[in-house]
């Protein structure tokens, strides 16, 4: 999940007969923790579509719900399993820190891929 992919290695490894299946964090992802770590946020433009994708036939499905991190403990280890850890400033650290709770938006793209006949 949420790793970096290459098509053309998959186009490479993929049998006729196997499915691949890529999960991606969407924009919203953690967005209510972005907003306090980060000072400002600049969105990544979405390079992912099924032209992204071709010789392959793409079911794309999107899942979206907020769940509820009930602790400043729960909070700080949910960031370090996240590529933002290593990128804020320690300011954002103490941002979250100032929190006992907090709902977050849990955001991702699913794509399955197998190859076109």
């Amino acid at each position: 999940m949420f790793a970096e992919y290459s098509v053309p290695e998959i186009d490479r490894i993929l049998t006729d007969d196997e499915n691949i299946i890529i999960v991606r964090a969407a924009n919203n992802h953690l967005i209510e923790l972005k907003n306090i770590i980060y000072p400002e946020i600049h969105e990544k433009v979405k390079t992912s579509s099924i032209k992204t994708f071709p010789g392959f036939c793409v079911k794309q499905e999107n899942f979206s719900y907020k769940v509820t991190i009930q602790s400043t403990e729960d909070l700080l280890s949910l960031l370090l399993m996240t590529p933002h850890y290593w990128k804020i400033k320690p300011e954002g650290i103490e941002n979250l820190k100032k929190f006992e709770f907090l709902e977050v938006t849990i955001s991702i793209e699913i794509d399955l891929l197998k190859r076109q006949k």
